[in-house]
């Protein structure tokens, strides 16, 4: 990750969101879409429940995109495909105000069920650069 342009906030922001996703996974309950914004005065976190995974992705993305925060990430549950592989993945898109793009990260897992543990898988990867959160 020594070719991403990002600042140590930035980051922080990125992996608490990220953190954030494999705690909620991590007892089989589904991802509800949120936004985590980080401002002077702290962070908040606000999830997005919809019928359908994407209108929750997009109302988080609305939901950033008018955010008068310093940062911003929307993070969702979907699907990263490595070397021909589907894992499931917390992703989460990133922007700092000021930037010309955002950035999305993610983190692969691997559901527990009756027989297996719930498990991480490597370490979080840059997934490349958004179209930007902020309007």
């Amino acid at each position: 990750m020594s070719e991403i342009e990002a600042s140590d906030e930035l980051m922080e922001v990125v992996f608490a969101a990220l953190d954030h996703g494999i705690d909620s996974v991590r007892e089989g309950g589904p991802l509800i879409p949120f936004v985590l914004e980080e401002a002077e005065e702290g962070r908040s976190l606000a999830r997005f429940a919809a019928e359908r995974l994407e209108e929750g992705v997009e109302q988080a993305r609305a939901h950033a995109s008018a955010s008068g925060s310093d940062r911003v990430a929307v993070a969702w549950d979907g699907y990263l495909t490595v070397e021909g592989g589907r894992s499931d993945a917390i992703f989460v898109e990133a922007q700092e105000r000021g930037t010309p793009a955002s950035l999305i990260f993610a983190q692969r897992y691997r559901p527990g069920g009756r027989l297996r543990r719930f498990d991480v898988v490597g370490n979080a990867a840059f997934a490349g650069p958004g179209e930007g959160l902020f309007s």
